[in-house]
């Protein structure tokens, strides 16, 4: 991976998801100053310099950290969990219970030489058994992961402090793999429990995983015997899934909250304003997309897909309604390896789109199934709203409906839609292509065997530049066929207490406070 894209770290200078129904039922009006909320309403002060209290609009899914693709997993594990490879606050891949690793000449084997004396929160060692265990999981086709990892044959264990990990071809993102979060299992650990062990994440990391509640709060404490001198700074983190934008602002704005991530860019100029809070922008290694159902009408047709794609005027939905972000063309971002800056956006032009509908021989009739995920983007309702008018006016009548992150999830992954709307976070380009394009993760039909070709190549390339050229290929082929409708790169904005110090957010839009701490 290149360091192209700098990462959101909060200078030197910070619960409880309540829904809107939930403060209607405390007497709060819609307009109403956060101050006002009774501090019984939160788990605990946020004042303490023991705790942070961070909130995203996005709820915690699994506890097996091999068989979902959500983010906010990915941030949570990445304090509970350490894995072989990490990222560092520049965008570069850096030892972690990996020291130091060195792939073969034919690049079917990687040899890892592994941290000594670390120890899971049970207390057992960290060895190179607990590598095998954990990366052999991912041969199971069923963990969401598993597409990853088809490469995959075994891990030696010459000696406990030695892993030598096989693949039946080799593996060109090989380190971003590992860091997906590929983390680390304790082989003992799930000998004892048995098929209770993934109800419970047990890791190596700075902290211990206390309690989740579902869709209300997962709190972590800290590891007083972690590995690394001086890690973690703060006692306690609670995570609070907070859907609402208003509600999740208006607790940044009490001092309920520490940080709040995901802030709507119409809220920016009033934290500005307040003298206790930062905002922290950065242009996220994520971008806002329609995926097709390209084996149903209209998208079954080249004509009906481009349709689509004439048929949006990016510029407003990033300048009117996101006030932020850059009109997006393809399928990797700007400052992940295997851009390309030659593909431009389509025009914003309606007419065409019409003339291409009519060439696949559409004829309205029950609407689309539209779907979108609730809270997981900022203004995702005005957003799909404004698409839904857009494609209504070439002829498309959609049927939208935003719904909670867990049925969508499950909807989009069994197919259920003709048009969905989602997010794209890769720090590698092998990441959201060959799963979401080559394995068809979320069913849209679509099949192209020269893009396949160029797909799996640049997956089985070691050479970083010859992969880039490769990934660079297919997008020109994607651009035209159009399975994907790229509207815009995001930005991602937090809003925390300026008493925050050492807040990492990373490009691919996780979150790092295994550093942090409080003035």
């Amino acid at each position: 991976m290149r360091n192209a894209s700098r990462n959101t770290t909060a200078p030197d200078y910070d619960q409880p998801g309540l829904s809107r129904r939930d403060l209607l039922k405390l007497g709060a009006a819609a307009g109403m100053c956060a101050a006002t909320y009774p501090a019984s309403v939160w788990s605990a002060a946020a004042d303490s310099k023991d705790q942070i209290i961070i909130s995203r609009p996005e709820e915690f899914q699994k506890m097996d950290a091999y068989d979902n693709f959500n983010l906010v997993n990915y941030s949570l594990f990445l304090h509970v969990f350490d894995f072989l490879v990490e990222m560092d606050e520049n965008g570069k891949l850096v030892p972690s219970l990996a020291e130091s690793w060195e792939a073969s000449k034919d690049g079917l084997s990687w040899t890892f030489r592994l941290k000594r004396g670390v120890k899971f929160h049970t207390g057992d060692a960290f060895t190179s058994k607990s590598v095998k265990f954990s990366l052999e999981r991912l041969k199971d086709k069923k963990l969401a992961r598993s597409g990853w990892w088809s490469e995959l044959d075994r891990v030696d264990t010459p000696d406990d402090y030695t892993a030598v990990v096989r693949t039946t071809a080799p593996v060109g993102p090989m380190l971003s793999n590992l860091m997906t979060p590929t983390v680390m299992y304790s082989e003992k650990q799930a000998e004892r429990d048995g098929p209770t062990f993934f109800e419970k994440p047990i890791g190596t990391g700075p902290y211990r995983f206390v309690e989740w509640r579902k869709n209300d709060r997962f709190v972590m404490d800290a590891n007083p015997d972690y590995w690394k001198q001086g890690v973690p700074k703060i006692k306690r983190v609670v995570y609070r899934p907070i859907m609402e934008d208003f509600t999740r602002v208006a607790g940044l704005r009490s001092g309920e909250l520490d940080i709040a991530d995901t802030i709507p860019p119409d809220q920016v100029a009033l934290l500005q304003r307040d003298e206790k809070l930062a905002v922290l922008r950065t242009m996220a290694w994520d971008q806002l997309y329609l995926g097709l159902r390209c084996d149903q009408q209209p998208f079954d047709k080249l004509e009906g897909r481009q349709a689509v794609n004439y048929a949006i005027d990016r510029k407003i939905l990033v300048e009117k309604i996101m006030e932020g972000g850059r009109p997006a063309a393809a399928i990797v971002p700007q400052g992940v390896l295997g851009y390309h800056d030659g593909l431009k956006p389509y025009p914003f032009d309606p007419d065409k789109a019409k003339g291409l509908l009519a060439m696949t021989g559409y004829k309205a009739g029950a609407r689309l199934r539209f779907i979108a995920p609730e809270g997981w983007y900022p203004k995702i309702k005005e957003i799909t709203e404004a698409i839904v008018s857009q494609l209504r006016t070439v002829g498309l009548e959609c049927a939208l409906t935003i719904m909670e992150g867990a049925a969508f999830t499950q909807a989009r992954a069994a197919g259920n839609y003709n048009i969905y709307v989602t997010g794209g976070a890769s720090w590698d380009a092998d990441q959201l292509a060959y799963q979401r394009i080559r394995n068809d993760v979320f069913k849209s039909g679509y099949r192209n065997d020269k893009v396949f070709s160029l797909l799996h190549e640049g997956r089985t390339t070691v050479d970083q530049n010859k992969r880039a050229e490769l990934y660079r290929a297919a997008q020109e082929i994607l651009y035209q066929e159009g399975p994907m409708v790229w509207l815009y790169q995001m930005e991602h904005i937090y809003g925390l207490k300026k008493s925050v110090k050492s807040f990492i957010g990373y490009p691919f839009k996780v979150f790092d406070l295994r550093k942090t701490e409080k003035a």
